[in-house]
């Protein structure tokens, strides 16, 4: 297929040039979203969902799903992840019913199968739509909070971010927080003023830098308003910021996923680097 001259995207990337580092740019944003998502809808474990993550983003490279979404973009992006984690969800479903010595003999022809998604009529119901951007949202606010960490621990504010975590992750009282610091109630407050505004500015960024990865440099910006809008809308159905934080750490499994994220990407991108090769060349457009 044919694209315009403009900006490589991310997408673009992954598909023109398949190279590691933009595949596991790729797996990173949204392994996420595919591992909750796969949790909340078959009430899977972390290894499982794993799992499913790891076939979804296998099955959307073999039937080159991310070059047909490209070229007939009726969707978005996260509808096709949702979609494609359906799909192998229910391949599943079907394995635990019985049927796991037909899916093993015919394995290579359902992950060749044309419907997986049928890319035209994305068929992902929109309440599981839904699901999947909330299951995306939580992620995004997880590595809000992560980066935080990070930044005030590299600039030597770490009771910054424990006083923000106490209160928030841990729902710890400032009393208590300022007690087991070391430090003044004020100082406790402050910080936690301090924390609350950058985590804010943290999480927009993360959501910018997202939209800037898969967007052409002319929609960035309606990208990024649409996404930060919805994300408010969000965060307001859930009860401010911090509420929507505190219900994302009292999924244990959740946060399991982001914490072995990092092992676990890279060992899917070790698959996805082993098919790579095996994939027909494209004639020169």
């Amino acid at each position: 297929m044919s694209f315009p001259q403009t900006s490589k995207t991310l997408i673009f990337r992954v598909i023109s040039e398949n190279n590691q580092r933009d595949w596991h740019r790729f797996l990173s944003d949204y392994w996420p979203a595919v591992c909750r998502f796969a949790q909340q809808r078959a009430g899977l474990g972390v290894a499982d969902a794993e799992d499913v993550a790891s076939e979804t983003f296998e099955a959307i490279l073999r039937n080159n799903l991310l070059e047909r979404w490209a070229s007939n973009r009726s969707a978005k992006l996260r509808t096709l992840l949702c979609t494609v984690v359906r799909h192998i969800l229910g391949n599943r479903a079907r394995v635990q019913k019985g049927r796991s010595h037909l899916l093993k003999e015919n394995a290579a022809e359902l992950l060749a199968r044309e419907d997986l998604p049928t890319i035209k009529a994305m068929d992902a119901p929109a309440g599981q739509i839904d699901q999947f951007y909330a299951a995306w949202v939580e992620g995004i606010l997880l590595g809000a909070v992560e980066s935080l960490m990070q930044e005030y621990h590299r600039t030597g504010k770490g009771d910054y971010f424990r006083v923000l975590h106490g209160r928030v992750c841990e729902q710890m009282t400032t009393p208590a927080i300022s007690e087991a610091l070391g430090i003044k109630k004020t100082d406790a407050e402050n910080y936690y003023k301090a924390a609350r505004k950058r985590l804010t500015a943290k999480l927009r960024e993360l959501v910018e830098e997202h939209t800037q990865r898969y967007c052409q440099r002319h929609e960035a910006d309606e990208e990024f308003n649409s996404e930060w809008n919805r994300i408010g809308e969000y965060l307001k159905e859930h009860g401010g910021l911090e509420n929507a934080i505190a219900g994302v750490y009292k999924n244990a499994a959740g946060v399991e996923v982001a914490r072995r994220q990092p092992q676990a990407v890279t060992a899917a991108l070790t698959r996805l680097t082993q098919m790579l090769p095996k994939l027909p060349s494209r004639p020169n457009e």
